[in-house]
């Protein structure tokens, strides 16, 4: 899991852990599920990286490629995961809400909902 000294969006969260260490926050956590060949999750990225300094003590944001992971079926079946770009979040490391697709706008409002 990356610290909180990492640069900006935090590249991997390690959703693999029977604890979800990577969830578990005082502050809500966004994750963005990704592919390496999905476009507009590339697109949506400077979106991510414009909320992260935006509300950097508020919200809590990763990226989860699963084309790194080793078992990606465990966890697309885990999180829900049915097509790309995904984002969850999640808050005291349980699921609060999916989004489906790519409309910053309404990132951005769900960020501001749930900070």
């Amino acid at each position: 899991m990356s610290s909180d000294s990492d640069p900006l969006i935090k590249p991997y969260v390690s959703l693999s852990l029977p604890s979800n260490d990577g969830l578990v926050s005082s502050v809500p956590v966004m994750v963005l599920f990704t592919s390496l060949i999905c476009n507009p999750c590339r697109q949506i990225l400077p979106t991510l990286s414009e909320l992260d300094l935006e509300y950097k003590d508020q919200f809590k944001f990763y990226t989860f490629d699963v084309d790194e992971e080793k078992e990606p079926k465990i966890i697309t079946k885990r999180y829900d995961i049915r097509t790309f770009p995904s984002t969850n979040v999640f808050k005291r490391g349980g699921p609060m809400i999916k989004y489906y697709g790519f409309d910053p706008e309404e990132l951005k409002q769900l960020v501001e909902k749930y900070k």
